[in-house]
This record gives C-alpha cells, structure tokens and sequence, in this order.
C-alpha cells in the first residue's frame, strides 16, 4: 500500500520497475517543497524490503519499522543545524562506511538524502564516487527541490522522478478520508496547499499552521496599507531570509504573489477562484481602492523581483525598489 498521495504515475513506474525487478541503484526525486518527496522515499525505501505479498504492504515488520523510523537499513542524511547549513563531507563518509556493510536487518539499505542541493562540494564530490560504483543492495535516493543547485554530475548519475503539484480535489479527498477534515476546512487548506499534500496534511493536523499564516497575511495587508518605513524593513527581513534559505525566502514573496492574485480575482468578481478564502472581506475592501491595472502590475512586478531574485542580484535592493512601486490599500 503506497501512502504517497497524487503522484500515481511515478508510483506505477516504480511498481512496474520493482516488479519486473529493473529498479535504479538510484533516484533523484524532485518538486516543490511539501511535495510529497519523502513519503515517496518512504514508500520506496518499505517496498524494497517488504517481505508481504503486495509491496509495500505496510503491515509487515520490515514496513512497520521503516515508517516509524526504525530500521537500521534506512538512514536519512540531512543538514545537520547545529553545525551549519550544508551537508558536510563527514556525513557522507559515514554513509559509505555504512553501505559497505551487508543489510542488517532487511533485504536492502536505502540512503535518502534529503535537501541533496545542500551538498557541500566536497560532500558531493564524495557521493559522486559511490554512485558511480554503487555497492549491491544499496538504493540511493536524492530528494530535491532546488534542482537548480544540484550539482549535474550528480543528477546524471541519477533516474529522475519530477513530481507535479497535485489536484484540489485528489487533496481535499484525502484530507477527508485519511485524517478526518470537514470539508469546508479541507477546501480551505487544499486552496492554500497549492497542489502540496504534504503541507496540506500538516496544516489538517498542527492548527498552529493556519494561525500563523493568518498572521503573516495580517502583517502583509498591514505593510500594503502602511508607510515606507515598514515596507522596508519588510524588504530587509525578507532578504535576510533568501540570504539563509532561497526556497524559504521565495516562499515569502510567493505569499505575496497569492495575496495579490487574490486581490485581483475579487476585483474581476471571481472570488470563489481564490487561494486565501478567509480574507475575502479585507480584500474587498481593498479592491475598492484600487484599479485593476494598479494590481495587475503589482503582480507583475512581485514576479520579475522573483526573477531576479533567482539570478542572484542584490535581493535588498530588488525588493525595495519592488514595494516603492506597489500601490498602497490606504
């Protein structure tokens, strides 16, 4: 039974590939953040070394302690916080000494790496040997979702699975079958997900999720209506975020990007398309305040800042030029 939800193709390419037994020494799993990138690797990592007769069954021992993160054939590489940002070659080294050792307890050792585009060069260029003299009954796994600052020699080395944003509805369905949601509030997250089931299935069941995007779409409507001074601390924070995280920090211009595609959406009278349903009457009154070419290039301009923000120009200096020129709600 594979808990990945959405994803069905790159599910029944894996089925067919584990069934026919050509499966990859290893794959590179890509997408968005909260994608569902590592309930795949979970998934994956269950089926190569289930002993039931459909794999995975999730109710054998091997499956069991694999999702409950106890195998000691499945090991999780990831930035460790305490020591920086990156992957660091040390954590790649262990990895090898672990791998060329026989299976423990399963029929397989499955390696995921999570975030792979924070592989330090030297971590990288350690990894790049082992996969290309991968050791038997190893599975490799790179999960990604900054593809872009993957290291190519590495993603060539690599199958490639991209998975896509899933549907509304398929989230909505699961929300309500498997964790229980009411429908209003499952419509309500799989809005704000955007085709993401894994925040959509952390949302359902941390309510903090919600309060504190409700509070930062609070603080946004706040700096849209305020003076320059605090859209340029605004552009500071948001800046001081892309510097540490580029995926974090274009997440929070992309919660402007929606905001302002929501605006629109109510002044072309088409709210039920909106993403932030909850903020229906605020942006009403905000509309009225402006024209619909004032919004249309707001968006356009949150988007070419994004852009350029991508080719590495100063992220200050865009993003304050960006709230110099978007229009005020006030």
């Amino acid at each position: 039974m594979w808990n990945t939800i959405g994803h069905d193709g790159v599910v029944g390419l894996l089925r067919r590939s584990l069934d026919e037994g050509r499966l990859a020494h290893a794959y590179m799993i890509t997408g968005p953040r909260h994608l569902g990138k590592m309930a795949l690797a979970v998934d994956l990592a269950m089926a190569v070394n289930c002993t039931g007769q459909e794999r995975p069954c999730g109710e054998c021992t091997q499956c069991d302690r694999i999702s409950r993160g106890l195998h000691t054939d499945v090991k999780v590489v990831e930035v460790d916080i305490d020591k920086g940002v990156t992957i660091k070659i040390d954590q790649v080294r262990e990895m090898q000494r672990e791998i060329s050792l026989a299976p423990f307890e399963g029929a397989s050792r499955v390696v995921i790496f999570d975030e792979s585009e924070r592989l330090s060069e030297d971590a990288a260029n350690a990894l790049l040997k082992t996969l290309e003299e991968p050791p038997d009954q190893v599975l490799m796994l790179l999960l990604a979702s900054d593809t872009g600052a993957v290291a190519p020699t590495l993603s060539s080395r690599c199958q490639l699975l991209e998975l896509k944003r899933v549907s509304g509805a398929t989230i909505v369905d699961a929300l309500i079958r498997n964790n229980g949601v009411e429908a209003p509030l499952a419509d309500q997250i799989a809005r704000i997900a955007r085709g993401r089931p894994g925040w959509a299935f952390r949302a359902a069941s941390d309510p903090e999720i919600l309060e504190n995007l409700s509070s930062k779409l609070e603080e946004l409507e706040q700096i849209v209506a305020g003076d320059i001074e605090e859209r340029f601390a605004h552009a500071a924070a948001i800046a001081s975020a892309f510097g540490k995280d580029r995926v974090a920090g274009r997440g929070d211009l992309d919660m402007w990007l929606d905001w302002w595609r929501d605006l629109m959406l109510v002044k072309a009278g088409t709210p039920e398309f909106m993403t932030h349903v909850s903020r229906l009457e605020i942006m009403r009154a905000a509309a009225a305040k402006m024209t619909t070419a004032q919004i249309a290039r707001a968006i356009a301009a949150i988007g070419e800042t994004a852009s350029l923000m991508e080719r590495n120009v100063n992220s200050r200096l865009a993003l304050e030029q960006l709230f110099l020129s978007l229009p005020r709600s006030r």
